[in-house]
């Protein structure tokens, strides 16, 4: 369905696909009415606004897929506590099972749950932080009084939470591609927005991710005076599946590899791979949150064979759930860093004051 819905609304779309596109394009109308109503009703009280008795921090984006998310969120986490604060995570646990409206991920000592259970993102968080508490929920109220009831945090961070209103927040992050920030410029169904360019005015900071240098894409109306910083993903290391050892990533230089992932932008990880000079001989894609089977990872191998690929490479977020598994050949999870290229001054400000009075 995915596949089919980006055909659909994108610029290249076959004619036959037209008559769709418009009528999505009428159904947007009624989505963009839907969302003016909401905002009017948190801003005039009648859907009540919670607040929670420590900082609060969002990131998020307005576009639907992947602009890196969940990468900021863990640096934002290792930010605070290089600071000193203490900071939990706060996630909705997309593609997890678990029905409780709270689910301990981690403690900030030790992984409780799998990611079928709450999310591959949670789970791949509490691996790389370790010592970060991680709840997920759909009521960031509750999930964040859990939090504070029971661990010794004085900063809550929440991940995919510029739409989720209901909870006071200190400090807004807004999170766009510097490639495709507006996606194809349509609101939902008819596009990739999730809410209008305009509401960006609602943000306290801009980051455009994937930056490569270049003028942004947005309007500056929209941006106006709102603090921007710029931020791209380069590939930081290699860990063996098998026995968790960290290789350079200099191995890979023109090594043929064969590569997937199931993630929300995978052109993204491809593009990753190819600036390490890679010999990208297959590269599959997976829905987002898929959940692979032995077949797959069968399959990939034979793919691997046939083609000469010396190496299989995936996403952190694919490797949580595949840690079971044996492999035939050498497989290898991508450590992704995100290095912030424009602003460190402006985002260490922001995130170690919000809350805080200091301006």
């Amino acid at each position: 369905m995915s596949n089919l819905f980006y055909k659909i609304i994108s610029p290249n779309r076959k004619w036959y696909w037209f008559p769709v596109f418009w009528l999505l394009r009428f159904i947007s109308f009624f989505y963009l009415l839907g969302h003016h109503f909401r905002l009017w009703a948190y801003r005039w009280g009648i859907f009540p606004q919670r607040s929670l008795d420590c900082r609060v921090i969002s990131v998020g984006n307005l576009t639907l897929g992947g602009t890196g998310k969940t990468p900021f969120v863990m640096m934002i986490a290792e930010a605070l506590r290089g600071n000193g604060f203490k900071p939990a995570i706060l996630t909705r646990g997309y593609g997890g099972k678990s029905k409780k409206p709270v689910n301990v991920v981690c403690d900030g000592k030790t992984i409780l749950l799998p990611p079928d259970q709450v999310g591959d993102e949670a789970v791949m968080m509490a691996e790389k932080l370790k010592n970060v508490p991680i709840v997920t929920g759909s009521d960031r109220f509750q999930t964040g009084r859990f939090a504070l009831e029971n661990y010794e945090i004085d900063t809550l961070i929440l991940d995919d939470g510029f739409q989720h209103l209901a909870l006071r927040r200190d400090l807004d992050i807004l999170l766009c591609d510097h490639q495709r920030p507006l996606g194809n410029n349509h609101l939902f169904p008819a596009g990739e927005l999730r809410e209008p360019a305009s509401e960006t005015r609602r943000a306290d900071m801009v980051c455009f991710t994937r930056f490569l240098g270049g003028p942004i894409k947005f309007s500056q109306k929209y941006l106006g005076s709102i603090p921007q910083i710029k931020a791209h993903f380069r590939l930081d290391s290699l860990i063996n599946m098998e026995n968790g050892e960290v290789c350079d990533v200099e191995i890979l230089k023109n090594q043929p590899v064969v590569a997937f992932c199931g993630i929300a932008n995978p052109e993204g990880f491809r593009q990753i791979l190819q600036d390490t000079q890679v010999q990208l001989k297959v590269f599959k894609t997976f829905p987002d949150h898929h959940e692979y089977s032995l077949n797959d990872i069968k399959q990939l191998e034979s793919r691997a064979l046939a083609e000469g690929g010396k190496f299989v490479l995936l996403s952190e977020k694919d490797a949580v759930k595949l840690k079971d598994m044996k492999f035939a050949l050498p497989f290898y999870k991508v450590v992704i860093d995100l290095e912030i290229l424009e602003g460190r001054e402006i985002f260490n400000k922001q995130i170690t004051s919000a809350g805080l009075g200091v301006n």
